[in-house]
Order: structure tokens, then sequence, then C-alpha cells
């Protein structure tokens, strides 16, 4: 069971707040705001479940929430500080509320001193059993504590030190003690999750050494013919083997609760762990700065948490990115700090970056645009053109360092020889330079097909009878409504291109021309999803589907559905060409 909303009252840094969840959950802001302060309400639900689900309820009048299973805590068990919990230091109590998608909603009320009181609203009937809780609000967290890099000597302590300090901030400091009491089943199971991140680097159960009179656990490991102790690695290893330990009992029932994973991790570790989550649990809850981060998950994944706001701010729109940046502090200087590393740049246009990583991986399953072994900076199109092919000099003058530059343009309305004029122009200048064979990135994601398995994936088990008819006279209306408009746009690039080679030439008669050669063309249906503005023409079908069928179509889920011979033929060559030049 996923959680549906989260919900605090007088709670820490939140006089009243509400977090309406989804699958996925990025949650991002300023330092401060109250990012942590969010994931710990679920880490103390943790704490809470686990103890509550091992007993039987007390049933008691719970208010205008009528009679409930009830459980009283201390606030020994859990490893979260209750006593900051009450807003402004007042009297309390604190309240945090979980809803999970039955409906079901355990309330917990934690008083600045004293036991923490949770209770269950739910219209599944009491009874005073162990279990009770258990069945009636089937709830899964998954913590992965604060982690820090591991204890130079680890003193071998008893399994309940282990036990005590496992999901807490002091559970670095326990790790091999741990592991060494483990089957070795699960251990190699552990050790199969860690070289997913690190291939080729094996570890190996921990192993009890004596040192001044002490038990000190080791754990070494394999790197090619180098055997190590663990400590000797780096701190991201010694962290990303940390989260893999409790990554790996979690389900697709889980909700994994992760604060700022980018801590430790390389972004080529950030974007691997983010995939194996999003491939092993339900629902996940990560508070992070990381822009690798932001950047892998849809638009609608990242909730934007605001000074004064009383809710987080689920991101609607690419713009929204805007605020997202500017909250977490993101500038062009970490693109440089990235460029100083990778010594390949790609330019492309707007928030092109998201759309083309992850075609990427439909096209041939490459990752070489969201890995970080490439850095993505963008440019305001064809009027930009000079600052492209002179950027590899510029890099080289000023920076000291050589650079591999490529560039991906939108064609917006312009014509098949104005694109080859300008093509012509940048060959000269040691950049790859591609143009797109239609106006902008987002048309690939006009495919009638990918849209109608995203309404059957997403949607109700109901639909109508005529739902494909529906999408498709959705799909069909709206690319058609575009045809005056662009049909007098990509005439007047027409006649504007022709002048600029001939000033004499007929206005009039040219216009004429070009717009009669344009509606004999746009008979043709891919003619004309390589014309209409792919952004707005995608953003107009997504919106008539969720107010006909109540389904979310986003620019992510059509490119998980799109098979490579739905992609144009160009852009398959084209991302060939990019990943062959980045790799010479």
């Amino acid at each position: 069971m996923l959680i549906k909303s989260l919900e605090f009252s007088d709670y820490k840094t939140y006089p009243h707040f509400i977090v309406s969840a989804k699958a996925r959950n990025v949650l991002v802001g300023p330092n401060n705001i109250g990012k942590s302060t969010a994931l710990d309400a679920l880490r103390i639900a943790f704490d809470v479940l686990r103890f509550a689900n091992r007993r039987k309820p007390e049933l008691r009048s719970q208010g205008p929430d009528g009679v409930c299973a009830t459980y009283m805590v201390p606030p020994t068990v859990v490893q979260t500080d209750l006593r900051y919990c009450v807003h402004n230091f007042d009297d309390g109590p604190a309240r945090i509320q979980i809803k999970i998608d039955d409906g079901s909603t355990l309330k917990m009320n934690i008083p600045s001193d004293g036991d923490l009181e949770c209770y269950l609203v739910s219209d599944a009937r009491v009874q005073k059993t162990s279990g009770f809780l258990r069945r009636a609000f089937p709830l899964d967290i998954v913590i992965v504590p604060t982690l820090s890099p591991l204890e130079q000597n680890e003193e071998f302590v008893q399994e309940d030190t282990v036990e005590r300090n496992r999901f807490g901030r002091l559970a670095s400091r326990n790790f091999r003690s741990f592991w060494y009491r483990q089957p070795d089943d699960e251990f190699e199971k552990f050790a199969d999750l860690v070289e997913m991140g690190w291939p080729g680097l094996r570890i190996r159960k921990p192993e009890i050494e004596r040192a001044d009179g002490r038990l000190i656990a080791r754990m070494y490991f394999r790197d090619g013919p180098n055997v190590r102790e663990v400590q000797w690695s780096g701190f991201g290893f010694q962290v990303w083997m940390q989260t893999m330990m409790h990554l790996r009992n979690a389900s697709k029932d889980s909700v994994l609760v992760l604060d700022e994973p980018d801590v430790y991790l390389h972004p080529d570790l950030q974007h691997r762990l983010l995939k194996i989550v999003t491939q092993r649990v339900g629902q996940y809850f990560i508070a992070t700065h990381s822009t690798e981060i932001i950047n892998d998950v849809d638009p609608a994944d990242v909730l934007i948490l605001r000074p004064g706001a009383r809710s987080a701010k689920r991101i609607r729109s690419e713009d929204d990115f805007s605020s997202v940046y500017d909250a977490i502090g993101s500038s062009e200087n970490a693109q440089f700090a990235r460029l100083a590393r990778t010594k390949k740049v790609l330019y492309v246009e707007g928030h092109d970056t998201r759309l083309l990583a992850k075609l990427g991986k439909v096209i041939g399953g490459s990752d070489f645009l969201s890995d970080s072994s490439v850095t993505l900076m963008k440019t305001d199109g064809f009027s930009n053109w000079s600052r492209v092919a002179t950027s590899a000099w510029v890099f080289n003058q000023f920076f000291e360092f050589n650079v591999k530059v490529a560039s991906v343009f939108d064609r917006d309305y312009r014509c098949d020889a104005d694109v080859q004029v300008f093509i012509d122009e940048l060959k000269g200048s040691d950049v790859l330079c591609f143009v797109l064979p239609f106006k902008e990135i987002e048309n690939v994601l006009l495919v009638p097909e990918a849209i109608r398995k995203v309404v059957v994936r997403y949607g109700r088990a109901d639909l109508p009878k005529d739902w494909e008819t529906s999408v498709d006279t959705i799909f069909r209306t709206v690319i058609d409504g575009f045809k005056e408009k662009i049909s007098n746009k990509t005439a007047g690039k027409l006649v504007e291109f022709e002048l600029s080679k001939n000033p004499k030439r007929d206005v009039p008669t040219l216009f004429s021309t070009a717009l009669d050669e344009f509606l004999i063309n746009w008979k043709e249906a891919a003619f004309r999803l390589q014309k209409v503005p792919g952004k707005e023409a995608f953003s107009l079908i997504a919106k008539e589907i969720q107010d006909r069928f109540a389904v979310t179509v986003t620019a992510s889920r059509v490119i998980d559905e799109l098979k490579v011979g739905d992609v144009h033929p160009q852009v398959r060559d084209m991302f060939k060409g990019l990943e062959n030049f980045f790799e010479k």
C-alpha cells in the first residue's frame, strides 16, 4: 500500500503543511525549508509502526474520529529526537497524519514530553490483536538513515546494539558487525547489489580480528588484483554500500525514504541509484539538491517546498524548473565545473536536455546523455549560433582545455535550403551540428499509438468502449487546428530566406507559391506531424485526454511507450552520430 498524503500540524517548522504524494516524490527547496523535516515524519512513522505492529491496540475515543485503535509509544523506541517536534516550542502536541491509498489514516500526536499517541482512522473493524494494525494499515516503509563514512576501526558489538542503531544516525558505526552475523546467501545477494554500482568490485563477508585487546570487524573487497579494507575506499563507495544494505529488502509494495543521496555520490552513481530505486520500490520520497536527480525524473515527480507555503507545489510544466534551480541555488558555474571534467559539451535549446536523454535510452539503450559524461548546455537557437561555433576555441584559449562540442538545434519553420546553409556555415567551426527534422524535439511525442498505450496503462479500468476512437479524434483535431497558423509562418520563413539571397524577388509571388506548396504537402500525415509546434500540440492533446478520461499524459510516459521504429530515422542517426563523436 502506498502513501496518498502527508499532513503536518504544529510540527517542527510547519504550523500546517500538506504533501500530496504520487509514486515518485522528489522534494526540493532551499536549505532549512523543511525537506528533511518532512522525511523525519516518515522516520517517526517507521519506528512507531515497528513498535505498534507487535502490540494489541486499546480502544479510545478520538473526538470526531470516533473510537479508534490506539497505541501509546514510548519516545525511547523512536530514533528521531521528539523533544523538538512541537512547532515553535509550544505546548503541543505536534500532529502528523499519513493517509494511504485505501483511505486509512494513521494519526500521531507527539507531545513535548511523554509517550507518543497514535491511532488508526479506518473502515476496518477493530480487532484487539497484535496483528491488527499490520493488516489494517499495510504500509511498508524502508528507511535509508542519514549515512556517513564507515569507522576506521569498527569495534565488534553485540547484536542488540546493532539492531538499536540500524535505522538511525549511528548505523554507519555498526555496518560490518551487522553483516558478520548475516547468512552467507544473504550477504552474496547484497554483494551483487553493491556490484551493480561498481562493476568488477567484489566485497567479502566481514572478519573479526583482535587488536589492542579489542575485537575489530573488518570487511575486505577485491578490485582487480588488489584486496583492500573498505575503509580505504572512497566515501562514495562506503555510502553506496550502506544504501544498498537498506534497499536489499525493498519491494514494489515498499515506500522508500532517502535524504540527500547526492552528498557523497558522484553524479554517475546518483543516476544509477535512481534507476535501481525506481525498479525496486513502489514509491519513494527523496529530498535532494542534486540537479542530476531532478533532471532524471518527470517534471510531475518534483515537489517544491517554499517559505510560507501551506503545501508542496508539484511541477506542472518544464517552465517551472527555473523555480527549482533558483530554489536549490543551481547556476552556470556548476556546468562549467562539470565541463572541466568531461571535456565534452552538447548545446541544446531550452529544456530539451531532459527529453533527449530519455529518448537516447529508447533508441539504443544509451545513457551517454544522462550519465554525466557529457555536459549539456543551453543555447537560444539559430540566433545564437556564433556562440556555439566559437565555443571550442573559447574553451581552449581562456580555460586552457580542449573540448569536443556538438549541437542540436530546433528546425522551427525553416525550409530545407535554409537549414542546409546554416549547417554549412558551422562545418568549418569544429562543431558537430544537427538540426531536427521537425519543428522541435517535442514533435517526437506525437505518436498516437504511444499515447493510446499511456491511456491504457494509467487509465481507469472502466474506460468507455469508444475511448480509442475518441483519443484519435482528439489527436487529429489538435493537429488540424494548427493548419492556418503554421502555413503562414512556414511561407513567411521561406520568403525571408529567399529575400536574403535576392532582395529583388517579388514577395507576393514568393508567398503565394510557398503557401500553395504547403497546402499540397499538408495532406500527408508525416508532413503535418513535422510542421506543427510539438510542445504546444502535445500539451493540448494531454489536456483534452486529462479532461475526458482523467489520465495524465506526460512526455516521459509517452517516451516509455515508444518503439525504436516510432522515432524519425534522422533522429536515430543523430543519436548514433553524437555517441560516436563523443566516444572518439
